[in-house]
């Protein structure tokens, strides 16, 4: 799964990578952490208006859902299932990526969890995921897929990874519903290679 993620780099260098220019640039704060269980706003372009970067709530509200939605529940949404949930069946047109540097997972060694730091060399890049909005408030959720790669190792328990889109022809597909493939030969963090090798 995926609930933890990093927007490191500054608002300026995001716009540039991704062509596209911040509603409310002072909204924006790089961080190392977004938790998502705290339902943090985060920056995402919608297939809505692709030149736009917008922070959006990570938990999605869906807009049939009253304000005490259990969005815990929402956070994530398996690309398997979206066209089953109740949360997501009606709206999978309504795409999104979800900006980030980099996300973190633990991988569980018998009694011990290790934290990993997981990106593309610290590079830009995006999550797939689809939002709603209730109230004229958006909302997102980030899609989740079946663990390759390196995340077959760290994620050794549920063997999911977020579904990671990394080039410009990778985030037009999915923002307009074409097909597209995840991204999964992700690097990490050399330290945490050691740590990892030791057992």
């Amino acid at each position: 799964m995926c609930f933890h993620s990093k927007q490191t780099k500054k608002a300026l260098e995001i716009e540039n990578r991704f062509n596209a220019k911040f509603e409310n640039k002072i909204a924006f704060e790089p961080t190392n952490h977004y938790n998502g269980f705290s339902f943090p706003k985060t920056p995402i372009i919608t297939n809505e208006n692709t030149s736009k970067i917008e922070m959006v709530n990570w938990g999605l509200l869906p807009n049939w859902a009253s304000a005490d939605f259990d969005k815990n529940n929402t956070l994530n949404a398996r690309i398997e299932s979206l066209t089953q949930k109740k949360s997501f069946k009606d709206i999978t047109q309504n795409r999104c990526i979800v900006l980030v540097n980099g996300f973190y997972e633990w991988q569980h060694v018998g009694s011990q969890k290790i934290k990993y730091e997981i990106g593309i060399n610290d590079e830009l890049f995006a999550f797939a995921g689809l939002f709603d909005s209730n109230n004229e408030s958006k909302t997102y959720t980030i899609i989740t897929t079946e663990a390759k790669g390196i995340m077959i190792d760290i994620h050794n328990t549920k063997l999911r990874m977020p579904f990671a889109l990394k080039t410009d022809m990778d985030f037009e597909n999915w923002l307009s519903g074409e097909i597209v493939n995840p991204f999964y030969d992700f690097t990490t963090s050399p330290k945490l290679y050691k740590q990892h090798f030791l057992f």
